[in-house]
Formats: structure tokens, C-alpha cells, sequence
């Protein structure tokens, strides 16, 4: 179980990852949609900082994956209209700022799964979670 949480949160990261690599100066869409997904993961973080209960957490983890769902077709665009930048490491210098916000994100999204998983044997965590994962393994599908 612990192991299908951990692999929801590297799919969260990478989701954010690729928001951000595609921000080129010729990719304006890209920057929208990451200042788009950002409210949505620090609401879900905010929410996962301050939970005490299993509710909580679904709660907060079931919001999030209600934005990834609206956001995964424009991602998928995205990754099919510029497929060569999926493996980029670098941003131009005038999306620094995003990239600066993004590694910040990252970092708090990685701590939200230590205190996630002392509910993950609660079903509505666990069902949450699997919708996590379902999201986040569609915005790449096999063979695109």
C-alpha cells in the first residue's frame, strides 16, 4: 500500500516537473496552466499540513486529483505538442521564478506524504490515493 502512495506522489511531482520544463519563452500555455495547477497543490498542502484525521487527508488528496483531472488533457496536449521537451532540465532565465516556486512546492509535496501515510490503512485515504495514481498515469500514456 505504501508502496502505490509513494508512487502517487513521484506522479504528482512529475506533473509539476513537466509544467514547468515546457515553461519555455515559446510555450507560453505552459506557464498558465503550471500558475493554473498551483493554487490546487497549495490548497492541498495547506489542507495535509493541518490534518489530524483520515477525512482530512481524502479530503485534501480527492480535491487535488479533482484539479489534476480538469488540468491532465491540457498536460497531455502539451506533452503531444512538444514532446522533445519532456526530458529538458533547464528553464529560461525569465521563468526562474517558477522554477524557484516549483522546487519549493516539490519539497513541501515530498514532506505531505510523511504525514499522509499515518492514515494510509484508512479506505477512504487508500481509495484516494488510487485515484491519485490513476490521474497522474494518465497525463503520460504508453506509447505517446
Amino acid at each position: 500500500m505504501l508502496r502505490k502512495f509513494l508512487s502517487a506522489g513521484v506522479g504528482a511531482v512529475m506533473l509539476l516537473s513537466a509544467v514547468v520544463c515546457l515553461a519555455g519563452d515559446k510555450y507560453e500555455e505552459a506557464r498558465q496552466l503550471f500558475e493554473e495547477y498551483v493554487p490546487a497543490l497549495e490548497t492541498y498542502l495547506d489542507a495535509v499540513e493541518k490534518a489530524e484525521s483520515a477525512p482530512a487527508c481524502a479530503r485534501a488528496i480527492n480535491t487535488l486529483v479533482d484539479h489534476a483531472e480538469e488540468m491532465a488533457p491540457k498536460l497531455r496536449e502539451l506533452n503531444r505538442k512538444y514532446p522533445e521537451l519532456q526530458n529538458e532540465q533547464t528553464v529560461p532565465p525569465r521563468y526562474a521564478e517558477l522554477e524557484k516556486k516549483a522546487d519549493a512546492l516539490g519539497e513541501r509535496f515530498g514532506l505531505s506524504f510523511i504525514r499522509i501515510a499515518r492514515f494510509m490503512d484508512d479506505p477512504a485515504v487508500e481509495k484516494a490515493n488510487d485515484r491519485l495514481i490513476t490521474v497522474m498515469a494518465s497525463l503520460y500514456p504508453a506509447g505517446e
